[in-house]
């Protein structure tokens, strides 16, 4: 998948588990994009960081 911000590299994806939850961290080396998917969609970083702290 290209960076939908600058398209010119591909995205670095890191999925995990965060509780019970399947999360990526999709990147850009190139313009430093970088953002969270859910199996919803975009997550703020701030729902992330929440999932984490509900260990």
């Amino acid at each position: 998948m290209k960076c939908p911000s600058c398209r010119t590299r591909e995205l670095v994806v890191i999925t995990m588990k965060v509780g019970a939850e399947q999360v990526a961290l999709r990147t850009c080396s190139s313009c430093d994009l970088r953002y969270w998917e859910g199996l919803d969609g975009q997550l703020a970083l701030e729902s992330v960081l929440a999932l984490v702290g509900g260990r």
